[in-house]
């Protein structure tokens, strides 16, 4: 009776890679044929090896539980050994009970780790499960062990079998960190599954691989890590004001390691400078997976400066020792020592002040705005500023010179006497008029001051609102002195 033996490894490996030289000492071996798979996420080799059952030697290799396949050496690695049925390795016929078939499912578990492990450090497990592609109600099992703490890892990969009637590879992986040191025992997943049989029922199936031994050194005395780092953040930025909150982040950055082992307060706490206090502003940490399967973990402190005083402080270098599991050698992660200056606040602005300035720079964007809208009328508007500002002190000539200008740029075409102003049709201002021509041309009234102060208000009424608006402005915030 014929059997193929199918070994995989991951990546690519030459033929000879594969030690089968045990196999030789126990069965009559075939032609081995060696085929590479290429996937998007992995690359393995494969050797399918048939095996003569019936021409196997009666030596250790056979008894009555079965026929047994040693351990084979690929790189340096080992596969695990398996033990065919001795129904199956005798028979093969397929009357025989199902019970007596060699099982179709086989589990390998591997730690992918080299070197000591340590508490708190993490490590891959993963399981590697061959099966049948038409397996029904697949379930796996956690791996257990009391003395670690596991993590699901990414999701499964499956590669699919590259010909009919073979088995396809199903990876699972989970991160776990040991407890303390010790030796301890890790039970592997089980894995349970339906076949379907001919006749339309499912015969169930369980296969569970061999459990590892997990090595776990004594941890040294500093943070175990493959790496370390730590980050320092000022907020303001390396100044402050006296009496106010500056806020430090201390940031811890760790691989490989349990971040939890660590402790940054009582560094924290040393005593800082006199006149500058430091309060605790509470913790934050973090987990997270890696590509690599790596485990990252962050941790942040915050603390809340305080300074009475202003000038210039600096707050103490902080160093951590840790071990390097890359390297078997402790090193320093170190925050150089930090200067910080906290300032005296500027003076609070008069609120008085400020709104009287901000009512000032208003009129001159109303004035600016004004004057933009007029733009095309400014030798009218300029005329009637003159006029405005003349009126309370010039002398009747020149007033009477003035309102007629500005007529002839209110109701053209020009006009020579105050009697002929539309406006003089309105009695009061015809009579206020008319004593400005009798000043111009008799005698000035006993009890006339001389001021023609009143004939703004009337003349205003006569002109557009923009430009009476405008030259009340102007007069009001340039306060030009009569000449």
């Amino acid at each position: 009776m014929i059997r193929l033996l199918i070994v995989e490894a991951d990546g690519a490996h030459p033929a000879q890679a594969l030690e089968h030289a045990p196999l030789l000492r126990r069965f009559a071996v075939g032609r081995i044929t060696v085929s590479r798979v290429d996937s998007a996420n992995q690359q393995l080799t494969r050797w399918q090896i048939p095996l003569h059952l019936a021409a196997a030697s009666p030596s250790p290799g056979r008894s009555s539980a079965g026929l047994r396949i040693p351990p084979l050496a690929v790189g340096n690695q080992m596969t695990p050994a398996i033990t065919i049925p001795a129904a199956a390795a005798n028979t093969g016929t397929p009357d025989a009970p199902p019970h007596s078939t060699l099982s179709p499912l086989a589990l390998q578990a591997n730690l992918l780790h080299q070197g000591p492990l340590y508490p708190g450090q993490p490590v891959i497990y993963q399981l590697v499960a061959w099966l049948p592609t038409h397996l029904a109600d697949t379930q796996i099992s956690e791996p257990f062990s009391p003395h670690v703490t596991l993590h699901r890892l990414g999701e499964d990969e499956w590669l699919a079998p590259m010909t009919p009637n073979m088995p396809g590879r199903l990876t699972r992986s989970w991160l776990l960190q040991a407890h303390r040191a010790g030796t301890w025992r890790l039970d592997s997943p089980r894995l349970q599954g339906a076949l379907p049989q001919t006749d339309g029922t499912l015969h169930p199936l369980f296969a569970q691989a061999a459990p590892l031994t997990l090595h776990v050194a004594p941890a040294p005395q500093q943070p175990v890590a493959s790496r370390l780092r730590l980050q320092q953040h000022l907020e303001p930025a390396e100044q402050g004001l006296i009496h106010e909150p500056l806020i430090r982040t201390v940031t811890l950055i760790m691989e490989g390691g349990d971040g939890r082992q660590v402790q940054l307060t009582p560094v924290l706490s040393r005593p800082l400078p006199a006149g500058i206090n430091a309060h605790p502003d509470g913790e934050q940490q973090q987990e997270r997976f890696l590509a690599n399967g790596g485990l990252l973990f962050e941790k942040r402190w915050r603390q809340t400066l305080l300074a009475d005083q202003p000038g210039q402080y600096h707050l103490p270098a902080i160093e951590l020792p840790w071990f390097n599991t890359q390297t078997g050698q402790v090193e320093v992660a170190s925050l150089p020592a930090q200067g910080v200056r906290f300032s005296s606040p500027s003076p609070t602005p008069d609120p008085t002040t400020g709104a009287a300035e901000h009512g000032e720079r208003l009129s001159w964007v109303l004035l600016a705005l004004l004057l933009r809208a007029i733009g095309q009328q400014g030798p009218r508007w300029w005329r009637f500023y003159q006029l405005s500002r003349a009126l309370p002190w010039a002398c009747a000539d020149h007033c009477r010179y003035l309102v007629l200008r500005w007529a002839q740029y209110r109701w053209p075409p020009p006009m020579m006497t105050l009697s002929q102003l539309p406006c003089g049709q309105h009695p009061e201002v015809a009579a206020q008029l008319a004593a400005l021509d009798r000043a111009c041309f008799g005698p000035l009234p006993s009890g006339d001051d001389g001021s023609w102060r009143s004939l703004a208000s009337p003349l205003g009424r006569e002109e557009s609102s923009v430009i009476t608006l405008l030259c009340r402005l102007v007069l009001g915030r340039l306060a030009v002195p009569a000449r």
